[in-house]
């Protein structure tokens, strides 16, 4: 007997016994640090700040104690490759733009 496997929808994982669960913090930033599709980017680097900053917000300090690290350092992370995609697209924007008008 073939099992079908279809794939959780968009913004959902896995989990080991099949059932689909909303992707936590880590999942998502995973996401946007791997991705390579630069018109994807900006909204999986959205989606995983508003992660872990939900993350932060939902969680009590005692519980937070050991994963604060995890987290700002994620979120600086996040902060640099949006810098580094706005820079990215300002640079080879421009070069496109004078390559249509010269």
């Amino acid at each position: 007997m073939e099992h079908c496997v279809i794939p959780p929808p968009e913004g959902f994982a896995m989990t080991i016994h099949g059932a689909s669960r909303p992707p936590d913090w880590k999942d998502l930033y995973q996401l946007a640090i791997l991705e390579t599709d630069p018109a994807k980017l900006p909204l999986l680097i959205t989606k995983a700040n508003d992660a872990i900053l939900d993350q932060i917000e939902q969680s009590d300090a005692v519980s937070l104690e050991g994963e604060l690290a995890l987290l700002n350092d994620a979120l600086h992370a996040l902060r640099l490759l949006r810098r580094e995609y706005e820079r990215c697209l300002k640079e080879f924007g421009e070069q496109r733009n004078e390559r249509k008008v010269g």
